[in-house]
């Protein structure tokens, strides 16, 4: 090896610890940074005449340095103030993006600090967007397009009703063959769509102390107990009221202790998709309560609601014929509907009321309700117009279709052409209790909630946090690779794929190989500074080494040029 090789060596030997130096330098300055994944030096020599027929002819040449990345090394969780915080707990990466425009470089990152910016976006403290899959609002169901995760508008979304429960008395009705209808409640499917259910009770022609009960549909669907058996049969006590037992179709006994609840299933089929609620006949029989009675005549014998007309009978729907009082209604798209009526020619009718989304959520301001009659017992689409009824501030009405008058028509399931006349005493807006009418069935639904903030929890679900509750509204994705130590670093502890990484397979928590996520807390870097601190001294000396090296090839060199001189 001639002196020119050892000094050229020495300067490869001086650049290779210069990387070395810096590799390590960058390790402690990042000492304390969110998510840095540490680096190491490694050396590789080369060798002069290497490839030839006599190993005596190899020699050392010279050395380089390789940077080698660590990125499947974890980190310490650390606790975090932000409350959105989160580090992954196991294998993976989070995806994420410098901005919130589709189409642009995907990247990834350990760095789950995350936080909610000022437009609801969740964001790290290296300021990129956390991206996963959020849900759909109008169905409810997640989402498999990968998008920036927004927390921003969230609006809640009723929950899937399981269980009615009806706390009436059947009544000591005397005769065969009487129905009874109670007033309809809210109740709402699993994509949160409301729907109107009460419940119709025959009286058995034979055996008075027997009745049939199946559900209804009161916004004009018709029947919605599609149950196989249906309908229940259930059998009261005639000296107590007590109910005794309950029956299928079939004769199969649901429940047969005096006193004993008994829940029923109904089937319903809403926007394509079956629907299964509970009912719970738990307080039927006993002597609270008050169940609607429907008489064979235009005019209800007991009933609830508002004092109408129609067609010249008496749509009265409380006992003493007074106005109803529709409520309370704070929200901007609120339903109520009357206890079904039957008709002298055999159909029944109810009256829809909706609130427009228009008007003003405060009950002292002006608002503007639409009535239409239905049908709630027949599946055919019965025609009806509808009426545009304004409320004054004190709940009286204002004007109908612009007038003190005005009427709205109803072809029934006869075929019968019925009209609704309404003048401004028919219905009052109140201001305490939701309605006059007593519904006789209630829904386990939650219809509403304050929103409080978002959380992430374990499995990376997005949570909107609600003063009833929590409800789901995207979840975190994670990413993983064939091989995560060929990604390329960039700024902020983030990476972008490679040819040597391979694609990126993503998903959510668990998902190709993927960790769970620990909330509150961050993964720390895996510098290790005692360690670090060791190397650098070597680095140092083998530096310093090096420059040894040239100084003596200098010298070497001036003794050969002054031995010619």
């Amino acid at each position: 090896m001639s002196v020119f090789n050892a000094l050229s060596t020495a300067v490869s030997g001086i650049n290779a610890q210069s990387t070395a130096f810096t590799n390590l330098s960058n390790n402690i300055a990042n000492s304390q940074t969110v998510g840095y994944k540490a680096t190491t030096t490694a050396f590789q020599d080369f060798v002069a005449g290497a490839g030839g027929n006599s190993a005596s002819a190899d020699i050392s040449d010279s050395v380089a340095a390789v940077t080698v990345q660590h990125v499947d090394n974890q980190g310490t969780s650390s606790t975090s103030t932000d409350a959105l915080a989160t580090s992954i707990s196991g294998n993976g990466l989070f995806v994420v993006s410098k901005g919130t425009t589709s189409g642009g470089q995907t990247y990834y990152t350990r760095n789950g600090e995350v936080y909610e910016n000022k437009a609801g976006y969740l964001v790290n403290t290296s300021g990129y967007y956390l991206e996963g899959y959020m849900v759909d609002p109008s169905t409810g169901t997640l989402g498999t397009t990968l998008t920036q995760l927004n927390v921003s508008n969230v609006t809640f979304k009723p929950t899937e009703t399981t269980t009615l429960t009806s706390t009436s008395t059947v009544g000591t009705a005397t005769g065969t063959n009487q129905t009874y209808t109670t007033a309809p409640t809210t109740v709402y499917d699993s994509s949160g769509t409301a729907h109107q259910i009460g419940l119709v009770w025959t009286q058995s022609t034979s055996d008075t102390s027997k009745w049939t009960v199946q559900a209804y549909d009161a916004d004009g669907g018709g029947a919605i107990s599609d149950a196989s058996p249906s309908p229940y049969i259930v059998t009261f006590d005639s000296s107590t009221g007590a109910m005794t037992s309950v029956t299928d179709a079939t004769g199969a006994v649901v429940a047969n202790t005096t006193g004993t609840a008994a829940e029923i299933p109904i089937t319903a089929t809403y926007n394509g998709v079956a629907q299964t609620i509970n009912l719970d006949l738990g307080s039927i029989g006993s002597t609270s309560g008050t169940v609607v009675a429907t008489a064979k005549s235009g005019t209800p014998s007991t009933s609830q609601g508002t004092s109408l007309v129609v067609s010249g009978g008496s749509l009265a729907m409380d006992s003493g014929g007074g106005a109803v009082n529709i409520g309370a209604q704070t929200g901007t798209n609120d339903t109520y509907t009357t206890t079904p009526l039957k008709l002298s020619d055999g159909s029944y009718v109810s009256a829809v009321w909706t609130k427009n989304p228009t008007t003003a959520a405060n009950v002292n301001s002006e608002q503007t309700w639409t009535v239409k009659l239905v049908d709630p017992y027949s599946s055919a689409t019965s025609d009806s117009t509808t009426a545009q009824v304004t409320f004054k501030a004190d709940g009286t009405i204002d004007t109908i279709n612009g007038s003190s008058t005005g009427s709205i028509s109803f072809t029934d399931s006869s075929g019968t052409t019925q009209t609704l006349n309404l003048t401004t005493s028919s219905v009052k807006l109140g201001s305490s209790s939701p309605y006059t009418d007593t519904t006789a069935v209630t829904s386990d639904s939650i219809a509403t909630g304050t929103y409080e903030g978002a959380e992430i929890t374990s499995d990376g679900s997005v949570m909107a946090k609600f003063s009833t509750g929590t409800q789901l509204i995207g979840k975190v994705a994670l990413a993983n690779f064939a091989n995560v130590n060929g990604l390329e670093g960039v700024d902020g502890q983030a990476y972008v794929a490679t040819t040597n990484s391979g694609n990126a397979q993503i998903g959510v928590s668990g998902q190709n190989g993927t960790g769970t996520l620990s909330v509150g807390y961050v993964e720390s870097s895996t510098t290790d500074l005692t360690k670090d601190l060791s190397s650098l001294i070597v680095a140092q000396q083998a530096y310093t080494a090096n420059t040894k090296v040239v100084t003596s090839a200098n010298t070497m060199l001036q003794a050969t040029i002054a031995m010619i001189q």
